[in-house]
């Protein structure tokens, strides 16, 4: 497989009569994306907000982060299988994306029956809240709401597919372009005597507690639900065939760029394998971490380097995954969130001898206020984007309080290795 990324950098982006990008701007129209947005009837109402780093805004209800994309040559679209996209089989030919500028899809619409992570999450765009990657870009707000006598799991179709009818419109308009900046991805073949080393990425399914098999949450080529592992090449990780829920994260993983910028160097990098987390019983689990073993073993890994993107429940197949790659002589070093030092628990719920080598990102945000810190709590902000109260306490589901007032702290995680984070061990 071989796929070239054609970067389209973005500065400056305003509303105007024309959606076009020339020489680090982008211009966007605003009407016309409104128009086509609302020609699905299921959409009540849009609205389009600029927000860029630095400004006192806020923003809640943020179902998924995408990056505009777009297939410009070879089989399949960018971001595949996802309401009712093709599900060919992407990372060929060329892709266009527009970098420095995220569409952030914002709606008060539950990813699936039960689940209100909804209600804690939030962007900030300035002052110490400001700790996602995304509070560098210049982002894109498509503020929706669905006719809520509708399925959930039509509501979340529409909001989605709303949020994908922008980002492609926005990345199209680079594709009889030349590109600034052209990349190309192909495993080539590699000196025999390296070693061999896969990436597993593991991903929660909402299936377990959405009892749905159409659940929205991080899905592969459209599924969401629990499946065996899948073999993947990285390429079609680039071209989005893992998405939603911050997609942008998934295309721009600095963990995946690492291990391609490797290849042939250090090692021969071998594939991708994508595992489901969040099964309800420990023999299910079991089975997926001895199967995620074997596979590796089979595509002839040495080692893997393995990232997770959620908690709790999900820990499980992750540790276990380790433990299983390490018996199978597969050595692994392991991306991981720590549980936060004021629960007075072990760092990891499950530290199993097997996993040692570990790199820390953190444990995602500072000590709740009046938890033995005396650090600040986020300021107030001037705009919100989304719902206007939100949960204050994350661990707990409580203390609901206004969005657009003070917070105790920043939410959000780094799971592929964003952030430069760094500590001493003693």
């Amino acid at each position: 497989m071989r796929l070239e990324l054609g970067t389209f950098p973005v500065e400056r982006i305003s509303f105007t009569d024309r959606t076009r990008w020339s020489e680090g701007t982008l211009e966007v129209n605003q009407r016309q994306l409104t128009a086509a947005i609302l020609q699905d009837s299921r959409v009540t109402s849009v609205r389009l907000e600029l927000v860029r780093p630095g400004e006192s805004v806020r923003i809640t209800s943020v179902r998924d982060v995408i990056e505009p994309r777009y297939k410009v040559s070879g089989p399949g679209v960018v971001y595949p299988g996802i309401c009712g996209r093709p599900v060919t089989v992407v990372g060929q030919g060329r892709t266009h994306r527009l970098s420095g500028v995220a569409l952030i899809e914002v709606a008060e619409v539950e990813m699936y029956r039960g689940n209100d992570a909804w209600l804690d999450g939030f962007i900030d765009m300035a002052g110490p809240g400001a700790v996602s990657p995304y509070a560098k870009l210049q982002n894109l707000c498509v503020v929706l709401d669905v006719d809520r006598s509708l399925s959930l799991d039509d509501q979340n179709t529409a909001c989605h597919r709303a949020a994908l009818l922008v980002s492609d419109s926005l990345a199209m308009a680079t594709k009889d372009l030349r590109p600034p900046v052209l990349e190309t991805f192909e495993l080539r073949k590699a000196d025999p005597g390296l070693p061999r080393a896969v990436y597993i990425t593991c991903h929660r399914s909402p299936q377990h507690y959405a009892n749905s098999l159409f659940a929205f949450w991080t899905s592969i080529y459209g599924f969401s639900r629990q499946t065996p592992p899948w073999v993947l090449h990285p390429n079609e990780l680039l071209d989005g065939a893992i998405s939603v829920r911050t997609s942008w994260d998934l295309v721009n993983n600095p963990l995946l760029r690492e291990l391609y910028a490797r290849h042939g160097k250090d090692f021969a990098f071998a594939g991708v394998i994508a595992i489901r987390t969040r099964w309800s019983a420990q023999n299910e689990k079991d089975i997926t971490s001895l199967q995620t073993a074997k596979t590796a073993q089979m595509l002839g890994a040495d080692g893997a380097a393995i990232s997770w993107d959620s908690g709790g429940n999900d820990f499980m197949e992750v540790i276990r995954t380790v433990q299983a790659c390490e018996r199978a002589g597969v050595k692994t070093v392991w991306l991981t969130g720590e549980e936060s030092p004021d629960t007075g628990g072990p760092a990891l719920l499950e530290p199993l001898p097997e996993a040692q080598a570990i790199v820390s990102v953190g444990y995602g945000s500072r000590l709740q206020s009046g938890r033995g810190t005396d650090e600040e709590p986020l300021p107030g902000v001037d705009r919100l984007f989304g719902q206007e109260r939100i949960v204050a306490d994350s661990s707990q589901r409580q203390m609901v309080v206004p969005a657009k007032g003070p917070l105790p702290a920043p939410r959000w995680a780094d799971h592929f290795g964003f952030g430069r984070i760094s500590c001493l061990n003693y």
